[in-house]
């Protein structure tokens, strides 16, 4: 019965909407876990979390080599079901050579970077976030297949019933006593377990293809990727690292909580990009490719926007509600950072110009500059604003980078934005998030902003700026 009312729905939507739940599940679930592990972590050892997971963040760029925008370049679109499974074959051997290398390699290197840093963190607990990481391409790339292929409820199986084992194992782990310790081997377990299944998965349906020619034209290809991720980590891990170097490892702390919330932005616009990014470069070649990428990639902005107000009026309450006076201070940042994940998904859509080629060293240079420029102001600020500089700095490189990221995108493929609109829809989001700071933290004050967060959706509707009337199928 669902299954056939599903059916009945536009694939765009039906498939945003079983995304969404996969999302939705996860975030939950995350929230949850939030509070659970801020009770049993004092603020020094969440704030060392917070540290080994920017070191995550890094080191699953250099694994991940860009492979899964290499497998949404190379294969698909092409009408050749046999090439295609070849190229998926090749590049998921690539991500699991690249996987067993790192491996290796990571538990080798960890006592040297043990020996150069002057963090509190163990050998042991490096060793098992650095574990987790190497499985990130036999994780990643299968995922990314379900979604090109269009199995949106393997997907949210293989997702959700990752998130909730590791969940159920993180809150064994904490109340037997384990700490920071216990929270990376629950991710440890479950990532291994997923990453086992899928990859099984993917080899029973494409098998594994060995060709060192394509190993080469894919590299070519990802390894600016790689070296933009690189870049981005000065804005999305070496903050943490930075405030560490200046503040205490409580500052590190509220300043995770704060961006954990800020984070829901992201995940939240997820699943229309779940969808759209699989598919945005078949449709480009399409006839009228110009005119449906622009009316999705407005659609995703529009999204962007209402979500970001969405989570700057609801993460204030939650900060207050959920967790101790402690980690209240986190209120205080979580707004300005949600800004700089609006900003941030704002260019990841406009930025398809840069990924039509067969080279994605445009991109690279974008991100580049817009990171040397973050990072910069926040070696100025930190010592003496702290928290402020680095959340001063995301904004400013963040708002940098999507107007970059337009401006190359259009010169190289032209789309017919309605660019008055979208700049009106902007500029009236970023009005709302930095008026949502006045709004007082009770239910009464929740629910009229919520009332006018509905009635501005519903004017956006009025003005035609989404037109429902077309269909991708």
């Amino acid at each position: 019965m669902l299954n056939q009312l599903l059916c009945k729905i536009n694939p765009a939507i039906r498939h945003s909407i079983i995304y969404g739940l996969s999302i939705a599940l996860m975030k939950s679930v995350s929230l949850i876990m939030l509070p659970i592990t801020a009770h049993y972590l004092t603020p020094n050892q969440f704030g060392q979390l917070e540290l080994l997971t920017s070191i995550g963040i890094v080191c699953s760029i250099l694994v991940g080599l860009g492979l899964e925008h290499t497998l949404f370049r190379f294969a698909s679109g092409n009408g050749d079901v046999k090439k295609t499974k070849q190229g998926a074959a090749a590049i998921l051997t690539l991500a699991l050579i690249a996987g067993m290398i790192a491996l290796g390699g990571f538990w080798l290197i960890t006592p040297t970077i043990i020996a150069n840093i002057s963090v509190d963190i163990s050998e042991l607990q490096l060793r098992l976030m650095l574990t987790v990481i190497s499985l990130e391409g036999a994780i990643a790339i299968p995922l990314a297949w379900l979604r090109m292929k269009d199995k949106v409820l393997a997907f949210f199986l293989a997702t959700s019933l990752r998130t909730v084992a590791q969940a159920l194992l993180i809150v064994l782990f904490l109340t037997s006593g384990f700490g920071v310790d216990g929270v990376l081997e629950a991710c440890l377990i479950a990532a291994a377990v997923q990453a086992l299944i899928l990859s099984a998965l993917m080899i029973a349906d494409v098998g594994m293809v060995f060709k060192f020619s394509q190993f080469k034209q894919f590299l070519f290809y990802s390894l600016p990727i790689v070296a933009s991720g690189i870049v981005a980590f000065t804005l999305a891990g070496l903050d943490r690292w930075l405030l560490a170097s200046f503040r205490p490892l409580s500052d590190v702390a509220i300043y995770g909580i704060a961006a954990k919330f800020a984070i829901a932005t992201v995940l939240l616009v997820q699943p229309f990009g779940m969808w759209w990014l699989p598919k945005r470069l078949t449709i480009i070649k399409q006839q009228g490719g110009a005119k449906i990428a622009a009316h999705y990639i407005s659609i995703g902005i529009i999204i962007v926007m209402v979500v970001a107000v969405f989570v700057s009026l609801v993460s204030p309450f939650l900060i207050h509600w959920l967790l101790a006076p402690t980690y209240h201070q986190a209120i205080d940042y979580v707004l300005w950072l949600i800004l700089a994940m609006a900003f941030k998904e704002i260019g990841e859509l406009v930025n398809i110009g840069c990924f039509i080629g067969k080279s994605t060293y445009l991109q690279l240079a974008i991100n580049t500059i817009c990171a040397a420029v973050g990072l910069t102001t926040m070696w100025i600020g930190i010592e003496d604003w702290g928290i402020i500089a680095v959340v001063a700095a995301l904004n400013f490189a963040y708002l940098s980078k999507a107007i970059l990221f337009f401006i190359v995108s259009q010169r190289l493929l032209p789309l017919p934005y309605n660019k008055i609109t979208l700049l009106i829809v902007i500029v009236l989001g970023v009005s709302l998030i930095g008026l949502s700071r006045y709004i007082s933290i009770n239910i009464e004050s929740l629910i009229s902003a919520m009332f006018v967060l509905v009635i501005m959706a519903v004017v956006i509707g009025k003005q035609n700026v989404v037109k429902q009337n077309q269909d991708l199928g």
